[in-house]
Order: C-alpha cells, then structure tokens, then sequence
C-alpha cells in the first residue's frame, strides 16, 4: 500500500520556488541582526541575500517534518512557528513557539542527522531559509566568508547548548555530575 504523495514530501524543500512580493526591509537588514550573520560587510551581506531561500508558509503548513535529514535552518521573518514532539502515547504537542528574529535548526549546517522535531507555521509566517549546499557554494567561492559564518555558527550554537543546559538544570536535571559527585570537567 503506497501512502499519500504528502507524506513523501519534504516540506523544506516543497515551496521552494513559491514567490511573492516582499513589503518588507530589505534581506541584508534582516541579515545583519542575526548572530550568525552580524559580523559581514554589506558587500558579505548583499552576497548572502542573493543565496539565501525566502519562503512563505500558511498557518498549519509543516515547514520541518520530524526524521527527515536536516538541510539547513531557517530564521524567523514574520509570523510564529511551533514546534511540535510526540509524547508517550506517540501525539504531537507543543514543545515550543519561536517568532520573528529567532532561528531554528542552526545546527543543520554541520550536522546532517534527522530533524527531531516537526515544525508547523503557527500562522502566516516567512521565513529565510539557509541550506547546506549554499554554505558549500560560498566556501568555495569565497572561503573567508564562509569561514566567518562557521566561526559564528559555532558561536550561536555554543549558546543555544548552554541555554538548553540552563533549562534542563532548572528542571532538575544534573547529568554533569560524575559518581563520586564531583562536577565533571
């Protein structure tokens, strides 16, 4: 028995080509103010707004399904996303709602393991889209480019792992502690 054409889709990649006007501030704006991106010249930035993927999506629309290898992260333009993980009993809840300015999946760049979340368009939402292959590209063409995005990436990913930590202390979790009870280095 084969399984509808939609389960067979990746939603990163579906819309891909689905284009409309853009009232909004110009992509090297946007740009700069992620951490990712904050360090480029405006040359570096208008090279970068050329490569990366705008991409709309309509509320309830996935945008990242759970399984599927990781290609990339997308930063928040407008609009807000959930993120979606399935409980004991296999159904999908909320786990988390991220909004404009805010990136998801950064760490597909460097990693190409399965996506462990599904993401849905909470509502009318666009987001940018950055992939792996671009990445490739630029570290060809111009490698101190890409070098600065890698360090920067680094960085924002190094963030991303404290701040998860932080939270999974607060929740009571103290996996940095060895048998004897000291702090593990």
């Amino acid at each position: 028995m084969q399984a509808p054409a939609e389960e067979w889709e990746d939603p990163e990649w579906a819309n891909l080509f689905r284009q409309e006007a853009q009232a909004h501030l110009p992509l090297e704006e946007i740009l700069v103010r992620v951490p990712v991106f904050s360090t480029l010249s405006p040359r570096e930035l208008w090279i970068l707004a050329r490569i990366v993927h705008p991409r709309r999506f309509v509320a309830g629309e996935t945008i990242i399904r759970r399984g599927v290898e990781q290609s990339g992260f997308y930063l928040i333009r407008s609009g807000s996303v959930r993120i979606l993980r399935p409980d004991a009993e296999g159904e999908e809840q909320v786990v988390g709602t991220l909004g404009p300015g805010e990136l998801l999946g950064e760490f597909a760049l460097m990693d190409g393991s399965p996506r462990t979340s599904t993401v849905v368009a909470a509502e009318r939402s666009e987001l940018i889209g950055f992939f792996k292959p671009d990445l490739m590209d630029i570290m060809v063409t111009d490698p101190g480019l890409g070098c600065r995005i890698l360090l920067n990436l680094a960085g924002q990913m190094g963030q991303t792992l404290n701040r998860d930590y932080q939270t999974l202390k607060e929740l009571g979790y103290d996996f940095l502690q060895d048998e004897e009870g000291l702090a593990a280095r």
